[in-house]
């Protein structure tokens, strides 16, 4: 139960978040793409956008934004950003974010999140994250995460964190480590 609470208050804070961003880069005459509900609202520049009767996308500049069944994407300067069946991603600054079946992505300053099957990821700093099957992985500066079957994996600082079946791993400071 907390978890869906906790989805449905970042869902909302993210389309708040992607009216303000698609706001201000219309106020400064920016390249943006606004998707809601299948209709585009706008258009202009070079970034596109996609969504279907239940979803809503958003794209500024120069970046690529598609949601499908009930879902969010936001990319941002140079990014793609996809959200299907349930989902939210959200990519920002040279960055690709892929969120699929009840998940959350999120990847920032040329990262890459990628979450499928009810999991999370979050990606930052050239760092990669990737989750599968109830999982969650968190990669941040130069690292990579990933967690699969229920398990949690967690690198900073350089670092490489692999969690399968049940586990969590956590890697700091040029670290590997994995479970079980």
């Amino acid at each position: 139960m907390k978890r869906i609470l906790l989805l449905v208050t970042v869902a909302a804070m993210m389309l708040v978040a992607m009216m303000a961003v698609a706001g201000a880069a219309l106020a400064e005459g920016g390249d943006v793409c606004v998707s809601i509900k299948g209709e585009k609202k706008v258009q202009k520049g070079a970034s596109t956008c996609f969504s279907d009767s239940t979803s809503q996308a958003v794209a500024v500049n120069d970046s690529d934004a598609e949601a499908l069944v009930n879902s969010q994407a936001t990319a941002v300067n140079d990014s793609d950003a996809e959200a299907l069946a349930n989902s939210q991603g959200t990519a920002v600054n040279d960055s690709l974010a892929s969120a699929i079946l009840n998940s959350e992505a999120t990847a920032t300053n040329e990262s890459t999140a990628d979450a499928v099957d009810n999991s999370e990821a979050t990606a930052t700093n050239d760092s990669d994250a990737v989750a599968r099957s109830e999982s969650g992985a968190i990669a941040t500066n130069e690292s990579d995460a990933f967690a699969q079957q229920g398990s949690e994996a967690t690198a900073t600082n350089d670092s490489t964190a692999e969690a399968f079946d049940n586990c969590t791993a956590t890697a700091q400071n040029g670290e590997v480590v994995s479970c079980p």
